[in-house]
């Protein structure tokens, strides 16, 4: 007990003398999304590091890795809780990781999530946080596309957890055509889908929806492909990744949180920056940890870096003080949420998230 209260004591002088401050981060680093989520976060880190004002006091992130999941999510944010120096967290980037974490954060860090858009983080605690709508949203705005596209019988497959489950059931309630089928299948790749492609074809479907992530999505795009369906394929945020897949993945349709096609300064001076420093594109996992974190920056800079004031700074965002991200406005309900923010649709067209219009 008596070191714990010398290390917050150390921790109080040296934020208030030295201007020090240090935010954690947490996601599953190793999987391609979080690597781009880590970039963000690393870009965003750079920038902020070459300011004047860190000169002899540069921002220090504390990386951890989740694993994306919720036991691990939860013993990681239990470390963030413990450590006195840490000011506030960037993260989680997956929807159950968030939830798992946010219950332990609840009334001593200010998260704010960057990926994670499962409805079940909506007002799970007044310090989580997310710069991504919520599925509800999401499936939503996807579903009205679809419709948009003139297709009226769809077929939707989902990954069977929170994430997948979320995003399906909003599109489901909101899609106004015929839904054919509803089936979940694994996270992992490892799914066959032949009989769902066969299935899919004798039935006449002119549309499938898979709410999951790259890993699955390339798999079933890969059956999808040889087997001749000939269904248009739509997905959500999760299959940003799949424009790496530059011949079968042609045509695909994505709902997504950012595309480097966004006309406004701020976007493509982010993503001129990302192609920069690392080589490549930024997707939208990149450009949310890359707000995420320079949202929190000017959140702790207006706060002298106290953990309650920073939650406080972040609930007190409105339309009108919005902070200004390269994904948009950035401000928050009561619940956590992000205010007005919607999902853009995009196709791959020979490796590019491109904007869609419903008329293709």
């Amino acid at each position: 007990m008596k070191r714990l209260l010398f290390l917050i004591l150390i921790a109080s002088c040296t934020r208030s003398s030295s201007g020090s401050l240090t935010f954690g981060a947490a996601g599953p680093w190793k999987e391609g999304y979080g690597a781009m989520s880590r970039r963000g976060i690393e870009l965003a880190l750079s920038q902020i590091n070459a300011r004047p004002e860190r000169a002899g006091s540069p921002l220090r992130i504390v990386y951890e890795d989740d694993e994306g999941s919720g036991e691990k999510a939860s013993r990681v944010a239990q470390r963030f809780v413990d450590t006195p120096e840490i000011a506030a967290v960037i993260g989680h980037v997956n929807s159950g990781a968030m939830v798992a974490a946010a219950q332990v954060y609840d009334g001593h860090l200010a998260a704010v999530a960057t990926g994670a858009t499962s409805p079940a983080l909506t007002g799970i605690s007044p310090w989580a946080f997310r710069v991504i709508s919520s599925d509800s949203s999401n499936g939503h705005d996807i579903a009205l596309f679809a419709r948009q596209l003139g297709r009226s019988r769809a077929a939707i497959l989902y990954e069977n957890n929170s994430y997948g489950r979320g995003l399906a059931d909003a599109f489901r309630r909101a899609y106004t055509g015929r839904v054919l089928s509803m089936d979940p299948i694994a996270e992992d790749g490892n799914e066959r889908f032949d009989a769902y492609l066969e299935w899919f074809k004798r039935n006449g479907v002119d549309i499938v929806f898979v709410a999951g992530s790259e890993e699955s999505g390339l798999a079933f795009l890969r059956e999808a492909r040889a087997r001749g369906l000939t269904a248009d394929l739509v997905g959500g945020d999760g299959w940003s990744g799949l424009s790496a897949d530059t011949l079968r993945a042609q045509g695909v349709y994505v709902g997504v949180p950012f595309t480097t096609e966004d006309p406004r300064p701020q976007a493509q001076r982010f993503v001129n920056a990302f192609i920069q420093r690392f080589r490549m594109p930024p997707d939208n996992n990149a450009a949310l940890a890359y707000d995420a974190t320079m949202l929190l920056y000017v959140a702790a800079t207006n706060s002298r870096g106290d953990r309650r004031a920073i939650r406080d700074y972040l609930a007190a965002l409105t339309p009108a003080t919005a902070y200004q991200g390269v994904t948009g406005a950035i401000s928050f309900g009561t619940d956590g949420d992000p205010v007005g923010k919607n999902v853009v649709m995009t196709r791959i067209d020979r490796g590019t998230l491109r904007l869609a219009e419903a008329s293709q």
